[in-house]
């Protein structure tokens, strides 16, 4: 049972404000009927450890003013040495020695009490006396045989105790298998912890550990329950009169759908947008963009969008997908290819020089006529490419021949305004065509459609999300601040070390100017040519602060670094995959819906929400007060979810990709790679190992060869002076690999370059 809720509100409370237990018991909202019992044995332990004091019959509770108590959450090291990290500015953190955590695991939040006042060499320390909160419900172990059974050592070699099986393992057991545990029962006085297996992780001919170890360690569902499965059957197959009215009816305009993958492929994407272009007059174009209308089949209670609000997003774990909705959604809602389908279209006009010279939005009527893969697109274009002049292009082909010119003169067009990209690295997928995890656009050097695509939903997302605020609509944002210009010196030491000459127009301050001159040095054909490009792209991206969602309109001036904008964007384009396009969606449907095209009934002044020609007339709220009350709420309160399931989701993909690069290199142990040199301290020096861009250490005590030493940014031998230097390329023999670890001991081939004072 979670006590945390009643330990929160006592540290919120004033310390002679006192609370019954029939407050607290409320608090708890467990429907347990032991928890009455569980909560006077919790309180009666705050109440030994000095935390609370009781007072009176019947008894009430209070905070204890007590110094020497403080609240942190606990960090460990794999050798035993803890540390309670308190939240408070200007407080020092808390030393505990192993001996002295009370059964408290790294992550818990604890009451630790001081014993030992620190000073400007040391740390307080302390000693755990009541955990507050548990962080670890579940682990992943590897499974040891003992004398008394089985027992689960963490794979986390922060967690600082091994684990004893129940009974009853609905599997047979091995040394050595790796196992998912849910814990049953955390230590006790002498007794030691217990748990249940829940999974043997690849256990199965198909099975994949890296899979199955990240999903585990996230708690990420890999199953739908029943109920879910059942609302996606109930789905409609059909589309009825009452779902078609009020819709542009576009089932003759000629549109397709463009994904990484082709739809028979098992890991395939469904299709959330379709595009169409048609040419008007004085060579203007309108480009049509088609967003599956997710929203009109489900409410906030309806449970496909409950299951959506936990999963958050879908997530890519190389061969495995975790979808946002069943697949029964998908092959019912999907823009798929014949099928008629509800959607969203937005239908801008464009000058040749790609500016937006007006939009429209509706709900639409659309049939895709085909699906294409990337693939399939860059086959389909080069056929095109190679008909003759007097050839007829068919109607497909000159359609992808039209997209892809039109794209391009964004692309460009958002270059000259300051926007910039990078080459996706080899080692990634292009899953989605917009923003990346780390913020910028990473762009496929092999799938001109993946670029195509890229600049399509960018504009589509950028003007439905100005549209949104121009009509002060509640909607979700993604912002991205400019990294700090400190984030960014190790990155600049690294690139001017391979005489790159980089800096910052400001030091204290990186600006997109900064940011675009440095996508393009490095992606320069001199730095590609030698071999480095996808080191320093990977570098960089590391200097990004993470991506946030934020409700709209802000109070503050955010916009996201990431992209080059200065205003915070929105995204509307994947409703199937993210739930927060989803909700973006529905707050456009409430604008079109309900919103008030005038101040009052007997107003003359009428403006047409579906576009931009009112922007500058609307001085009334758009949204009914009820109505925009009630959304904002809503939005309100789902907007910490989608955050930390975003931070989650980002988190496991990249946590897999390490996991890809370690059992690369383990496949490759003894065999010679070439790398960059992209730290060096005086204990060793960091390669970035090409093609897959694994990090490994080459430790000094392995330079036999003479006795080196630390000088500015490189290792320098005593006798031969030879030198290993920051930008270096080198070559580097895969010692060891620690899998779960994740950690890489690399042997440098060869002696370094001559060592040559810096100036």
């Amino acid at each position: 049972m979670d006590f945390s809720r009643i330990f929160q509100h006592f540290l919120s409370q004033p310390p002679d404000q006192l609370t019954d237990k029939d407050t607290l018991l409320a608090l708890l909202q467990s429907p347990d009927p032991e928890a009455p019992e569980m909560l006077e044995i919790a309180l009666d332990g705050l109440v030994r450890a000095g935390f609370l004091e009781r007072l009176g019959d019947p008894p009430r509770y209070r905070r204890k003013p007590d110094e020497s108590l403080v609240v942190g959450r606990l960090r460990c090291s794999s050798k035993g040495f803890c540390f309670a990290i308190r939240d408070e500015p200007g407080v020092e953190d808390v030393y505990i020695h192993g001996s002295n955590l009370s059964g408290a695991w790294n992550g818990d939040q604890v009451l630790a009490r001081v014993t030992k006042d620190g000073n400007r060499r040391r740390s307080p320390e302390g000693e755990v006396v009541a955990v507050v909160e548990r962080a670890n419900s579940a682990l992943v172990g590897r499974l040891k045989q003992t004398e008394q059974g089985f027992r689960v050592v963490p794979l986390d070699d922060r967690l600082l105790f091994e684990l004893a099986l129940t009974e009853g393992s609905p599997v047979e057991l091995a040394e050595g298998q790796v196992a998912y545990v849910e814990v049953n029962r955390y230590p006790l006085g002498d007794l030691p912890p217990t748990g249940t297996i829940r999974k043997i992780l690849g256990d199965g001919p198909e099975a994949s550990i890296d899979a199955d170890l990240v999903c585990c360690k996230y708690d990420l569902p890999q199953e739908f329950p029943a109920l879910v499965l059942e609302a996606a059957a109930a789905l409609p197959k059909k589309l009825s009169r009452s779902d078609q009215k009020g819709r542009r009816d576009l089932r003759d305009w000629f549109c397709i759908t463009l994904e990484p993958l082709d739809l028979q492929h098992p890991h395939g994407l469904e299709p959330n947008v379709a595009v169409s272009l048609q040419r008007q007059e004085n060579n203007h174009w309108l480009l049509g963009i088609h967003i599956a209308d997710v929203a009109h089949w489900l409410d906030p209670d309806h449970p496909l969008e409950q299951e959506a609000q936990q999963r958050i997003a879908t997530v890519y774990l190389d061969t495995r997908v975790l979808p946002l909705f069943p697949p029964e959604v998908h092959s019912r809602l999907a823009l798929l290819p014949q099928q008629e389908r509800l959607a969203y279209s937005l239908l801008l006009t464009l000058d040749p020089e790609g500016v937006v010279q007006n939009f429209e939005i509706y709900p639409s009527l659309v049939q895709s006529r085909a699906h294409l893969s990337y693939g399939q697109v860059q086959a389909l274009l080069a056929t095109a490419a190679d008909l003759g002049p007097d050839e007829d292009v068919p109607e497909l082909m000159a359609l992808l021949q039209n997209l892809l010119r039109l794209s391009q003169t964004l692309r460009a067009k958002r270059h000259q305004a300051g926007g910039f990209d990078l080459p996706l690295l080899d080692l990634l997928t292009p899953h989605s065509a917009d923003e990346s995890g780390y913020g910028p656009l990473l762009i496929s050097d092999r799938f001109g459609a993946h670029a195509l695509m890229t600049e399509i939903l960018l504009l589509a997302n950028q003007t439905l999300g100005h549209h949104l605020r121009q009509l002060g609509i509640p909607s979700l944002a993604r912002v991205q601040p400019a990294p700090a210009a400190e984030a960014l010196q190790s990155f600049l030491r690294l690139a001017n070390a391979m005489k790159l000459d980089l800096n910052l127009q400001d030091p204290a301050v990186v600006t997109l100017a900064d940011w675009q001159r440095i996508c393009t040095r490095i992606t320069a054909p001199d730095v590609l040519a030698s071999g480095a490009s996808p080191a320093l792209v990977a570098q960089m991206l590391a200097t990004l602060p993470p991506v946030e969602y934020r409700l709209q309109p802000l109070e503050e001036h955010l916009g996201h670094f990431g992209l080059g904008l200065r205003e915070p964007y929105a995204t509307f384009t994947a409703p199937l995959r993210r739930y927060a396009d989803l909700l973006n969606l529905r707050a456009l449907h409430l604008a079109l819906s309900k919103g008030r095209n005038r101040r009052s009934p007997r107003s003359k002044t009428v403006v047409d929400l579906h576009g931009p020609s009112g922007y500058g007339q609307i001085d009334w709220p758009v949204l009914p007060p009820k109505v925009q009350e009630e959304w904002q709420a809503f939005l309100q309160a789902q907007l910490p979810k989608i955050q930390e399931g975003y931070r989650i989701r980002q988190q496991a993909e990249r946590e897999l990709m390490g996991l890809k690069r370690s059992e690369f290199m383990q496949k490759h142990l003894g065999e010679v790679f070439p790398g960059l040199i992209i730290g060096v301290q005086n204990y060793g020096f960091f390669v970035q190992v090409d093609p897959i861009l694994a990090e490994g250490l080459v430790r000094v005590s392995t330079l036999k060869n003479d006795w080196y030493e630390y000088r500015k940014q490189a290792l320098v031998g005593r006798k031969s002076r030879r030198q290993f230097r920051l930008g270096d390329r080198v070559e580097v023999r895969i010692k060891n690999v620690d899998y779960y670890r994740q950690q890489i001991d690399l042997a440098v081939i060869g002696e370094g370059r001559p060592y040559e004072e810096e100036e």
